[in-house]
């Protein structure tokens, strides 16, 4: 039995904090009701099932803290949005894309 973990803090701005946990335990490996013997085998189903887990938990945690109450807990968890890119204006030099922030 493996068990993954997955816990996240997010500040309130106002001095506080909520956090949210989340550890679920992987069984032992079986594929079509077979124990598998074979430790290549083995360990690619353990790198799966934990992946899996881990990605689970992860969804867990993140659609709890999502219902905060608190309106800055739940900006916290979102992605940042992109910056647009700055286009030239009336034939200045075109920007070098090697320098914008993506």
């Amino acid at each position: 039995m493996t068990s993954v973990t997955f816990k996240k803090t997010v500040s309130d701005g106002n001095y506080g904090s909520e956090v949210a946990e989340v550890t679920l335990e992987v069984d032992d490996f079986v594929v079509d009701d077979v124990p598998l013997t074979d430790p290549k085998d083995i360990g690619k189903a353990c790198e799966e099932a934990i992946g899996a887990a881990l990605a689970t938990a992860r969804r867990l945690v993140h659609d709890e803290l999502g219902q905060s109450p608190s309106s800055n807990v739940r900006r916290a968890l979102e992605y940042p949005k992109p910056e647009p890119v700055p286009l030239p204006v009336n034939g200045a030099d075109t920007p070098n894309l090697e320098d914008l922030p993506f």
